[in-house]
C-alpha cells in the first residue's frame, strides 16, 4: 500500500497516495519542491514513453510548489492538499492555457477560466503540473487526435490508454501524480482507469459541476441544450489508492451557480454495516461488442467469493435489456438532449465529411478516426429518423427501477469495466458497444466506479466497475477499499 515516508525517495515518493504526501507537506517531512521536481522527472519520462501530457505546465508548477513551501514554513493555514502535484484533462480548462480539446479546429484557443472542479483541488493546495491528453473533443474511448497525438498503455506501448481522459489516467497510473482530475460523459473516466489499472469515480447526478468542459464551456454555456446533455456528464476523480477518493470528492462536489444540474454536496460517512448485498453482473457480451475474457470472469467470481467469506448475500443478476446498453445510452442522448455529434466535433460548425474523407486518403486527417466515425454514423441515423431509438426509452427506465429497487442502501452491482484489458489501438473501431459497461450509467445517473484488481493478464490491468444507489458514494467508496486491501489494488507498470 505504499513506502513509509521516511524511506520514500524518487519515484517512490510520488507513488504514495495524495493525503499521505499531504501529510508529509504538513508535518514538515516532505518538502512541496522536491514533490514537484519528482513529479516532472517522472512525467518527462513517461511523456516519451507514452505521450500522455498535453500541456507542460512545469515552469508555473516550479514557482507554486515555492510558494508553498514558503507558506508551510511560515505557518500559513493549508489546504488539505497542500503541496501535492497533479493534473487534469486539457479540455476541462486552466485559465490562460492552451485549451484545444484535441481539436485542429480549435488549436489556438486558450481558457478564459479554470474548470470549478480543477479551481476547488488548486484552492485546496494541490499544484497542477500537467494537462492530460485526450480524445478528439471527448468523443471516442481511445485517447487519440490530431493536435497532440495518440496515447499509449504504460503497460503495453501496443495497447490503449483508454479514453476520454486518457493522458491523465497514464501520468496517475505511471507514478507521476497521485491523483487527477478527467470527466465522464460515457465511461470517459472509467474506460482509461481500467485501460490503467486504477480507480475512476463517475460521481452521481447533481453532485461535482462540469462547469469548463464541453458543453459547459465558453461557448457552450449559453446555449439553450447544454444544461440538458451536461445532466449525463460529470466530472470525476482517477487516483491509485482508494483512500484519495472521499477527500478529493469532498473537494470538487457541491453547487457552483453555473452547472444548474448540481444541487448536493458530499461529506463521507463510512457506511454503519458491512456490505449486505452484491449483485453479480456477467453478460457473455453487450450488442456490438467483445465477449467478456476469462481474466474478467475470474475477478467477478472472486469478488463474489470474497464478499461471501464476509457473510454478504450474493445474487447473480442479468437484466436482458443490459445487452441494449450501448443503444439506451445513445437514445437517450438523442431523444432527451438533442445533441449532434458533428456539432461537437466542428466546435459548432459544420463536419464536411467528404472534405475530410479525401484528406484522410491523401494521408492529411483534419480529425482522429473514431471521432469522425461516429459523427458520419450518428448523421446517417438522423436522415433515417433514429430508427429504434425511442424504442430504448422505456428499457432505460424500466433498468432504472430495478436498480434503485435493489440498490437500496448497502448493496453494490458488480460487473465489467471494460470486457478485457486494456485493448489495441483501433479496438472501439470494431466494438464500440463495449462503452455500454459504463455509458449506460450515466443516461441511469448512479455513481459507478472502477475498481482495479491487482493483477495483469496479457501484461495489462484487470479491473471491475462497482455501481450504487444514487448518492450512495460511502458505499461504494467502503467496498473499494475493501476490494484494495484484499486484491492489492495498483501494479505499477514495468519500466
Amino acid at each position: 500500500m505504499g513506502v513509509p515516508m521516511a524511506e520514500a525517495g524518487g519515484d517512490a515518493l510520488v507513488a504514495l497516495s495524495g493525503v499521505r504526501l499531504a501529510a508529509g507537506v504538513r508535518d514538515g517531512t516532505l518538502s512541496p519542491v522536491a514533490l514537484v521536481e519528482h513529479s516532472i522527472r517522472r512525467c518527462q519520462t513517461v511523456q516519451r514513453r507514452c505521450n500522455a501530457v498535453a500541456v507542460a505546465l512545469y515552469d508555473q508548477a516550479r514557482r507554486a510548489a515555492e510558494v508553498a513551501e514558503r507558506q508551510r514554513d511560515q505557518g500559513v493555514p493549508l489546504g488539505r492538499l497542500h503541496g501535492v502535484p497533479f493534473s487534469f484533462k486539457e479540455g476541462l480548462g486552466l485559465a490562460d492555457a492552451p485549451k484545444t480539446c484535441g481539436s485542429r479546429r480549435r488549436q489556438h484557443k486558450v481558457a478564459g477560466f479554470t474548470a470549478t472542479a480543477a479551481q476547488r483541488l488548486i484552492d485546496a493546495g494541490a499544484i497542477p503540473v500537467a494537462l492530460g491528453n485526450q480524445a478528439e473533443m471527448a468523443l471516442w474511448p481511445e485517447t487519440d487526435n490530431p493536435v497532440y497525438g495518440r496515447t499509449s498503455s504504460p503497460y503495453r506501448n501496443d495497447r490503449s490508454a483508454g479514453g476520454s481522459s486518457g493522458g491523465d489516467a497514464v501520468l496517475v497510473a505511471s507514478a507521476c501524480v497521485p491523483f487527477a482530475l478527467g470527466t465522464d460523459g460515457g465511461g470517459s473516466v472509467r474506460i482509461p482507469a481500467a485501460c490503467n489499472g486504477i480507480f475512476g469515480l463517475k460521481p452521481s447526478r447533481g453532485l461535482v459541476p462540469l462547469t469548463g468542459h464541453l458543453p459547459l464551456d465558453e461557448r457552450g454555456l449559453g446555449q439553450p441544450n447544454a444544461m440538458a446533455i451536461a445532466r449525463h456528464f460529470a466530472a470525476g476523480p482517477l487516483c491509485r489508492h482508494a483512500e484519495d477518493l472521499p477527500v478529493l470528492l469532498e473537494i470538487i462536489a457541491g453547487p457552483d451557480q453555473l452547472d444548474r444540474n448540481i444541487i448536493d454536496s458530499y461529506v463521507h460517512r463510512p457506511p454503519p454495516a458491512a456490505l449486505q448485498r452484491l449483485y453479480l453482473c456477467q453478460p457473455e457480451r453487450l450488442g456490438w461488442g467483445s465477449r467478456i475474457s476469462p481474466a474478467v470472469v475470474q475477478a467477478l467470481d472472486d469478488v463474489a467469493h470474497h464478499y461471501q467469506s464476509q457473510g454478504t448475500h450474493v445474487e447473480r443478476w442479468l437484466p436482458h435489456a443490459l445487452n441494449d446498453a450501448f443503444a439506451i445510452w445513445l437514445a437517450v442522448l438523442k431523444q432527451e438532449t438533442g445533441v449532434r455529434l458533428a456539432d461537437i466535433l466542428g466546435d459548432g460548425q459544420p463536419v464536411a465529411h467528404l472534405a475530410h474523407a479525401w484528406q484522410a486518403l491523401l494521408g492529411q486527417p483534419q480529425h482522429a478516426a473514431g471521432p469522425w466515425l461516429a459523427t458520419v454514423l450518428d448523421s446517417l441515423g438522423e436522415c433515417l429518423g433514429n430508427p429504434g431509438l425511442a424504442r430504448q426509452l422505456p428499457k432505460r427506465d424500466a433498468l432504472l427501477h430495478a436498480l434503485t429497487e435493489r440498490l437500496d442502501g448497502n448493496s453494490v452491482l458488480v460487473l465489467p469495466a471494460l470486457p478485457g484489458t486494456s485493448p489495441e489501438h483501433g479496438h472501439a473501431l470494431r466494438y464500440p458497444g463495449d462503452i455500454g459497461y459504463t455509458a449506460l450509467f450515466n443516461v441511469l445517473g448512479l455513481p459507478a466506479l472502477t475498481v482495479p484488481m491487482g493483477r495483469l493478464d496479457q501484461g495489462c490491468p484487470v479491473a471491475l466497475q462497482l455501481v450504487a444507489g444514487p448518492g450512495q458514494e460511502p458505499v461504494l467508496l467502503d467496498a473499494a477499499r475493501s476490494l484494495e486491501l484484499a486484491f492489492g489494488g495498483w501494479i505499477a507498470p514495468p519500466f
